[in-house]
């Protein structure tokens, strides 16, 4: 299992060289997110009939279609962003309640699906390194840290995306299943979800309220998360070693 850094990175002030470098390390693994997490999305609302997001290009892997240059400025020095927002037209559901859970909820299986697919690839890496004895090559060690990091990224930003925050998964998912009238008195709070968004952020780097918070709504949902996703690869490696 991969120590926690990139939470802790992200949390914390450093002005070493390793912070920058796990920095510019993280960035595949922040494009790949967004690019997967856009494109499952909108592959889902077309096979729930809804064309509305393909029609705006976002049915690709492309990142051009999915990075939002704020948001993306913003995670990679904050540890903490967003992507493009993508229209749905549920009109188009069959069932517009559970259909348009379905698609929400397919956001968050993105990031699970994705952190799945990379840690499999790191721990192929790293049995094929240490099978092999290249674990010791920089080169090699660099790419499994890249895999390592983006596992890490796509579980934090999946756990992040999915708070009660205006726009994020949870409160869509709770929008949607709210009467019309309740859901028009909540428009208001939603005209100011930018300014809700990066107040939230400020509360995260306080030094008492913002460990508070990091921990019991990220860290911790994230740590079992991971625990949860890697559990077939510990057997494998289980029955690998009996």
């Amino acid at each position: 299992m991969p120590h926690f850094t990139l939470l802790s990175s992200f949390f914390m002030n450093y002005s070493s060289a390793d912070y920058w470098l796990e920095k510019i390390l993280s960035i595949p693994g922040m494009v790949l997110f967004f690019s997967f997490r856009g494109f499952f999305q909108a592959w889902v609302a077309k096979k729930l009939g809804d064309h509305l997001p393909e029609q705006n290009g976002f049915l690709t892997m492309n990142p051009k279609a999915h990075l939002d240059p704020l948001g993306f400025i913003m995670l990679v020095l904050v540890g903490f962003g967003f992507g493009k927002p993508m229209q749905f037209d549920g009109r188009f559901y069959k069932h517009p309640k559970r259909d348009g859970a379905i698609q929400i909820l397919s956001a968050p299986a993105a990031g699970i699906i994705l952190a799945f697919a990379e840690y499999t690839v790191y721990y192929i890496l790293l049995l094929i390194g240490f099978f092999t004895g290249i674990l010791s090559n920089s080169i090699y060690t660099i790419i499994m840290q890249i895999f390592e990091l983006a596992f890490w990224i796509s579980l934090t930003l999946t756990v992040f995306l999915f708070l009660p925050l205006p726009g994020f998964d949870s409160y869509r998912l709770i929008v949607n299943f709210l009467p019309y009238k309740t859901y028009r008195k909540l428009y208001n709070i939603e005209k100011y979800s930018m300014w809700i968004f990066l107040g939230f952020i400020l509360l995260l780097r306080l030094p008492v309220i913002g460990d508070f918070l990091s921990k019991y709504l990220i860290e911790i949902p994230v740590s079992a998360l991971a625990w949860l996703v890697t559990r077939p690869h510990t057997l494998i490696y289980w029955l690998l070693s009996r």
